[in-house]
């Protein structure tokens, strides 16, 4: 590759679709919530159960990722799973049993593990140069989490002079800007590898785990928050505050490990959710950026933890791991934070998984990246 600046049109046009795609995944999170209560009678926690499952069937094809990006053409099956994971939001409007949701969400789930695995495992590592891959795997990750808490804020905001199936075409509208940025991409043509059919390259990497289990703090409590709070203007100005971040990121003077990142981030999302328990006046907003904010910090510094500890030709796989683990942290939070709300400590509950993930990091994963970092 020629261009060595990462900021190209292939990586620009590859961010732009992350970001929808991920607006358009996110805002069924509450649609689908408040749908299946209002249509089908279901209680909170099954509710939460049909968004969540989503999350769990990431994992179903995960064995095959490698042998379907390094067999077939890389862009085409990446947008055949993302024409199926947009068609079958059409199939809601259709179902008779509730069985049958958790089935299309199950499918649903399916189609994005594979569309993350063709898309940050491997188009964004083809598309970018060399010596530009971990800033990349950064950037690429951040707009997921943008389009996500835009995504969320949408999907609050549902309003009753619209009809979910005019929801779900929105979905599938803004998807299918993600399709049409793909489709634009220039990617070189790879010849077929003889890989076995099941595998746990682009899927799984052992050695990125712990720090993974650890980082899943952070979605967690954004999962928990899911079904606590219901304004839109709260995830705008979390959102806001993860923007700031990213803006003022190079004026933060940072140690070798990070260490300070991550626990200063963690102590701002306890902040705000200190504040958020109080509810009222203006702290819904300030906590809401804070949590922001403490997101930024604590996710780049995991993040970063997880690119640089993959062996050669394990960026991909250790990339999709941290995209797999956020997705299932989300999912945990989800649940937890519906069955903890209905006890009325939800936000003790957030607040203790702060404490935990920062004594976590301190006592074991600080080490564990110190030591793996000296014998690569």
């Amino acid at each position: 590759m020629t261009n060595t600046a990462l900021w190209n049109r292939n990586f620009a046009l590859l961010v732009i679709a992350n970001t929808m795609l991920y607006m358009a995944v996110y805002m069924l999170f509450p649609l689908l919530h408040h749908w299946s209560m209002e249509s089908w009678g279901c209680t909170e926690l099954t509710a939460s159960a049909v968004t969540a499952v989503f999350a769990v069937a990431l994992f179903f094809p995960g064995i095959l990722n490698a042998y379907l990006v390094d067999t077939f053409p890389r862009k085409q099956v990446c947008i055949r799973s993302m024409l199926l994971l947009l068609l079958l939001n059409f199939a809601y409007v259709y179902l008779s049993a509730v069985w049958q949701v958790f089935l299309v969400r199950i499918l649903q789930g399916m189609c994005f593990g594979v569309t993350l695995a063709s898309t940050g495992a491997t188009l964004a590592i083809d598309v970018t140069p060399g010596n530009k891959r971990d800033q990349a795997n950064l950037c690429f990750a951040w707009s997921g989490v943008l389009g996500m808490l835009i995504g969320v804020a949408v999907g609050v905001w549902y309003g009753t002079s619209f009809s979910f199936f005019t929801w779900m075409c929105v979905s599938a509208l803004l998807g299918g800007v993600s399709v049409l940025c793909i489709s634009m991409l220039d990617v070189c043509f790879r010849a077929p590898l003889d890989l076995p059919l099941f595998s746990l390259d682009r899927f799984l990497l052992p050695r990125v785990l712990l720090p993974g289990i650890n980082m899943m703090i952070v979605p967690f409590i954004l999962g928990a928050l899911f079904g606590a709070q219901y304004q839109s203007s709260f995830y705008l100005c979390m959102a806001g505050g993860f923007l700031f971040y990213l803006l003022c990121r190079y004026c933060f003077s940072r140690l070798p490990d990070g260490g300070w990142e991550i626990g200063t981030g963690l102590i701002l999302m306890a902040v705000g959710l200190a504040l958020l328990q109080e509810a009222e006046g203006y702290q819904p907003y300030l906590s809401g950026s804070l949590i922001g904010l403490g997101v930024g910090f604590s996710l780049s510094r995991f993040l970063q933890m997880m690119i640089l500890l993959p062996l050669h030709c394990e960026r991909g796989t250790g990339f999709h791991t941290y995209q797999l683990l956020w997705e299932a942290g989300v999912m945990f939070g989800v649940l937890a934070g519906r069955y903890f709300f209905s006890l009325g400590n939800m936000y003790n509950m957030a607040l203790t998984a702060c404490a935990v993930g920062l004594i976590f990091y301190y006592t074991c994963i600080r080490v564990y990246f110190r030591k793996h970092m000296l014998n690569r």
